[in-house]
């Protein structure tokens, strides 16, 4: 349930994306799911190949190199996705650059807000009682 809201939140952030950045433009809202889908395919795999081989000026630039990066898979999806008939396109580095800024600056507050912060301290061990007798 939570990985479906996820992709919701990314296509809403995807439409917000379109109206506040000039070069992306966008469809219906179904294609927009697909486009999340498309998204999140190439951040899980291109994405991370691109950070793994770029370690060393990323953590060189402090992690800024990391946007560089996310602008040009949000980029890439934008041409996949005009490719696959789509109703999304992005027109280039710099409206992938700020499209992708803004589509995930989107979906994560709407995921905080609508679901919450994920709780991730373990869980505390059980205490145990004694018995005084």
């Amino acid at each position: 349930m939570r990985t479906l809201l996820r992709f919701l939140f990314s296509a809403t952030g995807l439409l917000v994306a379109s109206l506040l950045v000039p070069g992306i433009h966008s469809g219906p809202f179904l294609e927009l799911l697909g486009v999340a889908i498309l998204l999140g395919a190439l951040n899980a795999t291109l994405g991370v190949l691109l950070k793994y081989l770029a370690m060393v000026p990323l953590v060189c630039s402090f992690g800024c190199l990391s946007l560089f990066i996310n602008g040009l898979v949000f980029w890439l999806a934008g041409t996949l996705a005009t490719k696959l008939g789509l109703g999304f396109s992005v027109d280039g580095f710099w409206a992938g650059f700020f499209g992708a800024l803004v589509s995930s600056v989107v979906a994560t507050l709407l995921e905080w807000i609508l679901i919450g912060r994920e709780n991730r301290r373990p869980p505390e061990a059980p205490r145990q009682v004694k018995i005084i007798n």
